[in-house]
């Protein structure tokens, strides 16, 4: 995008949206406001532009002026615009008005930050791995961007841990150091709406205390989402009763879960296409150096947290990714942390599948052996769990899908073998072998 520079008859910031049917004057260099006609019409009037038409001239002052508006300074989109400041831009041959500014916190070395860094400390520095360099990482490089006006995608910053150990207090953190707007994307990423606009106004795409969908559909669909928001740069803005457009916001997602298994199970299964798209980090709960067990002691601690965001954010300018770990798409490499991969891979779908499996066809501790169609006919006759195999098996070839994974995954349970004439069959064992 680059700035565009017109010549106004008069030199009075003032665009026209014909979508609404506004006029966006700028208000004491800080923002836009939209108008109707009439109302702009009064305030032309207060600066003192006449109203009506004298001697020769064809139109007063300020129709003539409304006039132009109309006719040359049109733009296709009027609001904030997720990244940038304000001001007019062309893109796409599309003109976009920017009405807001981010809020950029200015960077102070004098600023310590003793409570936000003891707060890191507890969450992301495990007895195990420590996984500091990752968030650390991830906000300097969104910060950075931000700063540079460089709307360049992400990975996605996924949190699991206990509840109330701190989570949601890092995305608000996120927020503030993000340019302090945050939208709530996950209905539109699953597929429940098909309207984002709201989402264009926000760096920070925020997902938390949400009501999670576990069925295969939508994971796979949140999994498409999230790999698109981490590696397209342009993304079609479409609003209620509004032409959809094409825009280029700076977003960084993130997405706070608790590490009950069934919380797990909203995030996308962990396939070869999204492990490089995102950073999973184990939480662990946070001891907070402030009491907020009611309203005004939550606010304190707020307050308290924010005046150290000067410091931090110039810690973040600072701060170095070690160069093991960096990236050159995203600036720094993904991470699955291996405890969540591993509750993740054992509460997926193929594995449930093949406790089924076990409990339906397999004898006990021995073997079942047929082809595909044998076993999906046995899996369906059974009416016990016929429920739970159609909602695994809701897709074509889902099926065939899942035994490929599982004979990859666990070859001493599922064999795909050659049989008499080179048909292939299937080989299902038991776990507990005699």
């Amino acid at each position: 995008m680059k700035e565009v520079k017109l010549e106004h008859r008069l030199q009075i910031p003032v665009w026209f949206m014909s979508q609404n049917d506004k006029f966006y004057l700028q208000n004491d260099g800080e923002h836009y406001t939209p108008y109707n006609k009439a109302n702009l019409r009064l305030i032309l009037r207060n600066w003192g532009i006449r109203s009506r038409a004298i001697d020769d001239e064809v139109t007063s002052p300020i129709d003539s002026f409304m006039s132009d508006c109309l006719l040359s300074k049109i733009v296709d989109y009027a609001g904030p615009l997720a990244g940038y400041k304000q001001g007019c831009y062309q893109f796409n041959e599309r003109r976009i008005l920017v009405t807001n500014n981010p809020h950029i916190i200015e960077a102070d070395s004098h600023v310590e930050f003793p409570m936000i860094r003891n707060i890191i400390d507890q969450m992301f520095n495990g007895e195990d791995i420590d996984q500091r360099l990752y968030i650390y990482g991830w906000l300097k490089i969104g910060r950075e961007c931000l700063l540079k006006s460089n709307p360049i995608p992400g990975h996605a910053l996924v949190l699991a841990g206990p509840r109330n150990a701190g989570k949601n207090l890092i995305q608000d953190l996120t927020t503030k150091i993000m340019g302090g707007r945050d939208a709530k994307p996950y209905r539109y990423m699953i597929g429940k709406s098909e309207f984002n606009s709201n989402l264009f106004q926000a760096e920070h795409l925020m997902i938390a205390d949400e009501s999670p969908f576990y069925d295969m559909q939508s994971r796979r669909t949140f999994g498409s989402k999230i790999k698109d928001f981490c590696v397209n740069s342009t993304q079609n803005c479409h609003g209620k009763h509004k032409e959809a457009l094409t825009l280029n916001p700076l977003w960084r997602l993130s997405i706070s879960v608790n590490e009950e298994s069934e919380n797990l199970l909203m995030l996308p299964p962990l396939e070869d296409s999204i492990e490089d798209k995102i950073l999973l980090l184990k939480v662990s709960k946070a001891q907070m150096p402030m009491e907020s067990n009611s309203p005004q002691k939550q606010k304190n601690f707020w307050n308290a947290l924010c005046a150290e965001l000067p410091g931090f954010v110039h810690f973040l300018d600072n701060y170095e990714i070690p160069e093991k770990y960096k990236d050159s798409r995203f600036g720094l490499e993904a991470f699955q942390h291996p405890a969540l991969v591993e509750a993740l891979k054992k509460m997926s779908h193929e594995n449930r599948l093949l406790e089924l499996m076990e409990i339906i066809v397999v004898p006990e501790n021995g073997t079942w052996k047929g082809t595909q169609q044998d076993l999906e006919l046995a899996l369906y006759e059974d009416s016990t769990y016929k429920r739970q195999i159609e909602r695994l098996l809701y897709y074509t070839n889902a099926l065939q899908t899942y035994l490929r994974r599982l004979a990859k995954a666990r070859p001493n349970q599922v064999r795909n073998v050659k049989g008499h004439g080179g048909k292939r069959s299937w080989e299902i064992m038991s776990s507990n072998p005699t």
